[in-house]
């Protein structure tokens, strides 16, 4: 059953839909290690926020791979069966990766500097987005994150290969 999503015309939403939640929980671990003393959490709350943190990965999986979704949809079969489509399919799931790693890194160092995940701080964010990005330039080297988050991606779709080739 595996191998026929993997192969499925619309099986790189699925794979972007596991990225998603994957990366997702992988983001909310490290965040709970790092908060390590902040909170006195009970195992129980722990694995409740686990719980609804993955209820809304599902939810924003849903909103995510809409773009990706209507793209498949739309593409005729003559053009999605061609060879050279698959380097669309590609670059589509190394994309979305990229954000995804992105935005993992973005939430890492949002934890380290106000100790919560995104809020109305990051909505301010995107208020003052000169003065902010100029700020983030200072502090960070934000080239070498970007680089980093690309080859992860870029590994991600050399691992993922076969779910993009028809």
């Amino acid at each position: 059953m595996f191998e026929k999503v993997k192969t499925h015309r619309y099986g790189l939403l699925v794979l972007i839909s596991l990225l998603l939640v994957v990366i997702s929980f992988a983001t909310r671990f490290f965040l709970l290690i790092a908060s390590d003393g902040i909170a006195e959490l009970s195992l129980l709350s722990i694995f409740e926020a686990f719980f609804i943190g993955f209820f809304f990965d599902l939810i924003n999986a849903t909103y995510f791979i809409i773009p990706v979704l209507i793209y498949l949809w739309l593409c005729p079969e003559r053009i999605y069966q061609k060879r050279w489509h698959r380097y669309i399919l590609n670059f589509i799931l190394f994309f979305f990766t990229s954000l995804l790693i992105f935005n993992s890194f973005s939430e890492w160092f949002f934890w380290e500097e106000f100790t919560t995940r995104f809020n109305f701080i990051a909505v301010d964010y995107l208020v003052y987005t000169t003065e902010v990005i100029g700020n983030i330039r200072q502090s960070y080297p934000i080239e070498w994150y970007i680089g980093i988050a690309l080859a992860f991606s870029a590994l991600i779709v050399y691992q993922f290969r076969s779910w993009t080739s028809h």
